[in-house]
């Protein structure tokens, strides 16, 4: 029998197609109709699973950006990254469309984290952060996952940084999501360096020495700098996990760091919630 993983993110749906063992046999991508409502977000889900045409999948796992009901399988909160998605009920959904399949569902840091636990044995106290469109978090805290009243995990995304700052997506100002998300990175650097195509572009310009890039990635780096000090001020994590698309520059972004004896970068890259989603077990 086979599994189906799914990461379902801002920007875009990432899907993996496993092997009872875990064996990856097949991995897609697709864009998210993040703006189009909660109907086309469904479409999207059933078009990644039913791209991979595997009739013997006994498991589907799904990864999503928000706070997610593991036991329930239901969005209780999700911000405007992915409008209409608050309130969806995943397993309801995907039992009338996939009947006799085990379904799992939570946050895509707590997933990404489960999945990247695997090269940390051993480690009881870990955060993930998670570096997309979003900024996400998870934490581990003597084995187990540190979860809110809603299941809103570690909301490190959605900390403080600057207070009275720039408007997230949540609705306050100044939070850490505002300011090192690849979507703010991205408008940063644009006002700085035009044209702009993406973030790996502004850090090519970084390494090839260009003093806008350089600006934009310092008060970047700093501002990062801070939110690692405060996680490791409040929990004193063993390691503190660096995941995202905007984390796959590591050899930049550890020269952006004032200490980086204690993080570690994933090892699964941007595709670590595609493995967690199917990592059974709710820590």
């Amino acid at each position: 029998m086979k599994k189906i993983g799914i990461d379902l993110g801002g920007t875009g749906i990432k899907s993996g197609l496993f092997a009872e063992d875990g064996t990856l046999l097949a991995r897609n991508v697709q864009r998210t109709p993040a703006r189009e409502g909660r109907a086309a977000l469904f479409g999207a889900l059933y078009a990644a699973i039913d791209a991979f045409e595997a009739d013997d999948v006994d498991l589907i796992g799904i990864s999503s950006a928000g706070d997610i009901d593991p036991y329930a399988g239901k969005v209780v909160y999700a911000t405007n990254n992915l409008i209409g998605w608050s309130g969806a009920d995943i397993f309801g959904a995907l039992k009338k469309r996939y009947p006799g399949v085990r379904l799992l569902a939570d946050n895509d840091a707590v997933c990404a984290l489960k999945a990247e636990l695997r090269f940390h044995p051993g480690c009881k106290n870990v955060t993930m952060l998670t570096f997309g469109t979003g900024v996400g978090g998870a934490s581990l805290v003597e084995g187990s996952i540190v979860r809110g009243a809603r299941f809103d995990a570690a909301r490190w995304g959605h900390v403080i940084l600057v207070p009275g700052g720039t408007k997230c997506n949540c609705g306050r100002r100044g939070c850490a999501e505002a300011y090192l998300s690849a979507t703010a990175l991205l408008k940063s650097g644009r006002r700085r360096i035009y044209p702009l195509a993406d973030c790996k572009e502004l850090f090519t310009r970084y390494a090839a020495g260009d003093p806008n890039a350089d600006d934009v990635l310092s008060l970047f780096g700093e501002r990062l700098n801070v939110l690692l000090t405060n996680i490791r001020t409040a929990l004193a994590p063993e390691c503190i996990i660096l995941g995202g698309g905007l984390m796959q520059s590591e050899d930049v972004v550890r020269k952006l760091l004032d200490d980086d004896s204690d993080i570690a970068f994933a090892r699964l890259g941007g595709f670590a919630g595609v493995y967690g989603a199917i990592t059974e077990g709710i820590l």
